[in-house]
C-alpha cells in the first residue's frame, strides 16, 4: 500500500467521483513580519522540506568549498553559493558576512548577506542589522531556515571548519523543487520541523501551507486545508502546539 493511500485510506482513483465540499476554504496571504521569531515561524516548514531534498541528494559525500569560485562541492557535484555569515563555536556568537572584514571573503559571496541587512534596516530586526552578538546554541540553523526563505534559495548549509560553522545558502538546479502534489509530504514533514525547532506551531503550520499553494479555512484551534480536492486538518491546543494532524477525503 502507498503512503499516501494510508495518510488518505483511498486511492486517487476511487475518489475520482468525490467531491470535498469548498464551502470557506480560500488562498490567504502571509501577515507581515515584525521580528526574526516572526521570519522562523514563517519560513520554518517550507525551509526543512527544501533540506530533506537537498540531504538526499548529498548524503554520506564529502564536502570542500572554494570561496574563490563560490563553490561547494560534495563529490562531482558543484553548487553555487553566498556566504550569509559564521557562528563561533568559542563564545557562540554570530558575524555576518558582511560585517566580517578580516576574513578576507570575495565581495560577490556577500550580496545576499547585504540584501538580509537591509531587510534589517527597514524592518528595524535587531538581528540583522548588528553585525556581532551572542547566540543561543543552535542558532546558525535558524539562520539557515529564514535565510533559505527570505532569499527564495534551494537550501543552506552550515559549513563546519572546527572553531565555527559558516552559514552558505545554494541555488541549483542539482536539488529537487518542492513537489506541492505531494501532499503526504507536509503530514511527514511538519512533525519533525516542530520537534527540531521551537516554533509557534499554528502560524508555523499555516505559514508552511502558504507556501505550498493551499486554500486555508482557520478557527481559534483548528486549521483545514484543501488543494487537489484533498484536505488536511490539524487541531492545537490553548497554547498553539499540535494535537493531531492528519489526511482526510
Amino acid at each position: 500500500m502507498s503512503l499516501f493511500k494510508k495518510l488518505f485510506g483511498k486511492s486517487e482513483k476511487e475518489n475520482t467521483n468525490s467531491e470535498v465540499h469548498q464551502s470557506g476554504f480560500s488562498l490567504i496571504s502571509k501577515t507581515d513580519f515584525e521580528s526574526f521569531k516572526d521570519l522562523i515561524d514563517q519560513h520554518a516548514g517550507l525551509s526543512f522540506e527544501k533540506q530533506q531534498n537537498f540531504n538526499e541528494l548529498t548524503e554520506g559525500l564529502a564536502w570542500n568549498i572554494n570561496l574563490n569560485t563560490a563553490t561547494l562541492s560534495f563529490g562531482d557535484i558543484d553548487f553555487p553559493i553566498e556566504v550569509i555569515g559564521s557562528l563561533s563555536f568559542n563564545d557562540y556568537s554570530w558575524m555576518w558576512g558582511w560585517a566580517n572584514t578580516k576574513s578576507g571573503i570575495p565581495e560577490n559571496l556577500l550580496s545576499s548577506s547585504m540584501d538580509i541587512k537591509k531587510i534589517g534596516e527597514e524592518k528595524q530586526i535587531d538581528e540583522f542589522t548588528k553585525g556581532h552578538f551572542s547566540v543561543e546554541e543552535g542558532f546558525e540553523h535558524k539562520m539557515g531556515i529564514v535565510a533559505s526563505g527570505l532569499l527564495n534559495a534551494d537550501a543552506y548549509f552550515c559549513a563546519n571548519y572546527g572553531q565555527g560553522t559558516m552559514v552558505l545558502t545554494l541555488t541549483s538546479d542539482r536539488i529537487e523543487k518542492i513537489n506541492e502534489n505531494r501532499l503526504e509530504k507536509v503530514l511527514t514533514t511538519f512533525p519533525q520541523v516542530i520537534s527540531a525547532i521551537d516554533l509557534n506551531h499554528k502560524e508555523a503550520f499555516k505559514n508552511y501551507l502558504i507556501d505550498r499553494s493551499f486554500k486555508l479555512k482557520m478557527s481559534e484551534k483548528k486549521i483545514e486545508a484543501l488543494k487537489n480536492n484533498k484536505v488536511l486538518v490539524a487541531e492545537f491546543d490553548q497554547l498553539n502546539r499540535l494535537k493531531t494532524l492528519n489526511g482526510k477525503i
